[in-house]
């Protein structure tokens, strides 16, 4: 379930390690927004990744930016399903310059 509009946002932030839209590798699971409320559902590609707390507050900051209503802004961290390279778009894979297809990491 994804907005559009929430999702066109979210292709801005960036996974700081590998430069590439939270959209594109697939950390998005859910970008629901209600009247009030924008609600994500976010996975990061490993739990011990040091950088979460940093991507769910650029999540918010991009959020807030965009919709700078008075919306209450959600944004979860999930672990379910877990998180696989098979949910990186094509764009994604292009971005990181089809590292993965090799190793047959790459689901079409």
């Amino acid at each position: 379930m994804h907005d559009p509009e929430v999702t066109d946002c979210l292709l801005d932030v960036l996974d700081p390690e590998v430069g590439v839209s939270v959209v594109h590798l697939g950390l998005v699971y859910r970008a629901m927004r209600s009247p009030g409320r924008i609600e994500v559902d976010l996975t990061l590609t490993t739990r011990a990744c040091p950088l979460g707390g940093m991507l769910v507050e650029e999540v918010r900051t991009c959020l807030r930016r965009r919709f700078n209503d008075r919306s209450t802004i959600a944004v979860r961290l999930v672990w379910s399903p877990l998180w696989g390279p098979e949910r990186i778009t094509e764009v994604g894979w292009s971005q990181l310059g089809g590292r993965g297809t090799e190793t047959g990491a790459r689901h079409a």
